[in-house]
């Protein structure tokens, strides 16, 4: 009942926070995960990527599920990835166990959040635009789309930086 609550809340709510991101807004709890974040992160320089893509996906865990995308969790990683990527077989019931680990284990999302990024940093050997178009878009990180959403985090990357996270 309570997930089916939240899901109609985050159907209902446009997510502003991460569009209009304004360092100086954010809470204790905030500040707490996004260095949460960072530590998981600099193992593999990826910590601003992290705390970037956290803010932008799903203002840092307010939104954890969007129902239409398939994307779930503080990095909204797509369903369909995760599964494959841990080579499950995808069914209704690793679907939802897979759904839940994002949404409820932190370090579970953080490590594929971490495994994305290594991918799409490989692939367009360091070129952080791509990568971050990638994250978003795929292979079709020169969409219009996926261009606009690599802009808006190296954005709140260089906001982060000026804050003591």
């Amino acid at each position: 009942m309570n997930l089916k609550v939240l899901v109609l809340i985050s159907l209902l709510i446009t997510n502003i926070f991460a569009t209009n991101f304004k360092a100086s807004q954010l809470t204790k709890k905030d500040l707490k995960t996004l260095k949460m974040i960072k530590k998981q992160g600099q193992r593999y320089g990826l910590s601003y990527s992290l705390m970037a893509i956290a803010i932008k996906e799903s203002s840092i865990g307010r939104y954890l599920i969007n129902v239409d995308s398939k994307d779930y969790g503080l990095y909204q990683a797509n369903i369909k990835t995760v599964i494959k990527r841990h080579n499950a077989k995808n069914t209704s019931w690793n679907r939802n166990k897979y759904a839940t680990r994002l949404i409820t284990d932190f370090k579970f999302a953080t490590k594929n959040a971490i495994a994305e990024l290594r991918y799409w940093k490989k692939v367009h050997k360091n070129d952080w635009k791509k990568v971050w178009g990638s994250y978003n878009g795929g292979w079709k990180y020169n969409s219009k789309r996926a261009r606009k959403y690599s802009r808006e985090i190296a954005s709140i990357i260089r906001k982060l930086k000026k804050v003591n996270v």
